[in-house]
C-alpha cells in the first residue's frame, strides 16, 4: 500500500510540474505620438515559459515607456 501511494504521489507531482511549464503565448503593442501623428508598433507574437513572456512583457513596457506610452499584452 506504502508503494502505491509514493507512485500516486510522484505521479501528480510529475504532472503538475509538466503543467507548470505549460508553453503560452502573447502579443504585445504600444501606440506613440510622433509629429503630431499617432503610430502603432505590434510585436510578433511570443511563445514560451512564463518566464519568457513576463521578459517580453517587459520589453515591450520599457520600449513603450521610452516614447512616453504603455503597452498592452493579450495572451493566448
Amino acid at each position: 500500500m506504502k508503494k502505491v501511494t509514493i507512485v500516486l504521489a510522484l505521479a501528480f507531482v510529475a504532472i503538475g510540474l509538466s503543467l507548470g511549464s505549460c508553453k503560452k503565448c502573447s502579443t504585445c503593442s504600444f501606440t506613440y505620438m510622433e509629429g503630431g501623428q499617432q503610430f502603432s508598433y505590434t510585436y510578433p507574437e511570443q511563445c514560451g515559459k512564463t518566464s519568457d513572456i513576463d521578459a517580453y512583457k517587459t520589453g515591450c513596457a520599457t520600449a513603450a515607456a521610452l516614447v512616453g506610452s504603455t503597452c498592452s499584452c493579450t495572451s493566448k
